[in-house]
């Protein structure tokens, strides 16, 4: 048994003292520790529920196509905070798309130790309209056919966790309903589907958006001066959708994100980085596993060259920078932060009565952030497995 000592944030708020852990969980929060066991202080260093990413394409100099790379990925990613995430794959072929679910099982059954936690994957495409399809490649997008989808419900098994699509196009519905019967969460993306078609899309048992605000379709006027409610706000309003938002400032800006809390409550939001290869490395030229470049410069992916030429990339986010950024940029509440960055993915995933926050009873999964929000130390069930040179 030992303490973390520093300032704590949980879901009942924020406190000066002791996480106390034993056998890879939280035995309880206090102001001061017990005696005769050993503390480890972080002065006023913030402790909060290790990061859960739901979206990430890559981080640093590694990506999801292969093994190694999810491993690296995995490696990386407690570099930030972070103790789980769900590899994302994306523009992919049918035999691609398995290979990423069936690699991630095997990388997540023999990787412990330093490196965070594959939950699953997130397959994102191939269904996706073609009028929306933002930085996807157009030639890997497909038609929707049940028979395409049940081969990644049966060959990744219980790994595939969320599959995201523009459920508008023909066989949508049919798709919803399909993933949903086999445990896979059916989530809205790239769509430029009318808001009056959501609430038919939430009955056949949608429950989740990717990336609010990127890649879907703008609302228009209902006649001149008129605004309308389209799907944005349709989404925005419907309670039975967790939303995930891109929290880098560039893809959704701060003022967005502030009435996005607001109408999202506490449960509802889901910050995600949706990061490329090269998140967290330096400013250069990176490219798709397709080969198409991009550039990183001043914190964002942009593409080069083509039609899209200047148009954003992808993001090179990190989960960290998430939490700072709704904190100190979105006038966030710290314990709101740690939801929207944890507790509220954890939910989605089932697997919050576990992990997602600091709580008795659940695995000592912690991040420790300092005055400028960059990660010095990261804990998963209770072993420090990174800390800051």
């Amino acid at each position: 048994m030992f303490a973390v000592k520093g300032h704590i944030v949980t879901p009942d708020g924020t406190i000066d003292g002791c996480v106390v852990v034993k056998d890879g969980r939280v035995q309880h929060v206090c102001a001061q520790p017990p005696d005769s066991i050993r503390v480890v202080d972080y002065g006023v260093d913030w402790i909060v529920p290790g990061f859960i990413d739901l979206h990430t394409h890559g981080i640093g100099p590694y990506e999801p196509k292969d093994e190694q790379g999810l491993a690296g990925m995995a490696q990386e990613a407690i570099r930030f905070g972070t103790t789980g995430l769900l590899p994302t794959g994306a523009a992919m072929s049918v035999d691609q798309y398995v290979q990423l679910g069936v690699s991630a099982a095997a990388v997540a059954r023999r990787v412990n130790g330093r490196a965070a936690r594959l939950l699953g994957v997130h397959l994102e495409g191939p269904f996706i309209n073609p009028v929306s399809s933002g930085a996807m490649a157009l030639s890997t997008r497909r038609p929707i056919t049940l028979s395409e989808a049940a081969i990644y419900v049966e060959r990744i098994g219980a790994m595939l966790k969320i599959m995201t699509f523009s459920p508008e196009l023909e066989n949508g519905l049919e798709l919803i309903r399909f993933l949903t019967s086999h445990g896979v969460v059916a989530s809205l993306g790239h769509s430029v589907a009318g808001g009056g078609q959501l609430r038919a899309f939430v009955e056949a048992g949608l429950s989740h958006v990717a990336h609010l605000f990127n890649a879907f379709a703008a609302s228009g006027e209902k006649e001149p001066g008129v605004l309308q409610a389209g799907l944005i706000e349709h989404i925005l309003v419907e309670e039975a959708l967790t939303c995930e938002l891109i929290c880098d400032l560039h893809h959704v800006a701060p003022e967005i994100i502030k009435i996005a809390a607001r109408v999202l409550g506490p449960h509802r939001f889901i910050a995600v980085t949706d990061s490329l290869y090269g998140a967290g490395l330096a400013d250069g030229m990176y490219a798709f596993p397709d080969g198409a470049p991009y550039r990183i410069s001043d914190g964002v992916a942009r593409l080069c060259g083509g039609k899209w030429d200047g148009g954003l990339a992808g993001s090179v986010l990190t989960m960290n920078r998430a939490f700072a950024n709704l904190v100190q940029r979105c006038d966030v509440d710290p314990v709101h932060a740690a939801g929207y960055t944890s507790t509220n993915a954890a939910r989605v995933l089932k697997i919050d009565g576990e992990t997602g926050s600091i709580a008795p009873g659940k695995k000592a999964d912690l991040a420790v952030l300092n005055a400028d929000f960059t990660c010095v130390a990261t804990y998963l069930e209770g072993d420090l497995v990174y800390q800051k040179q």
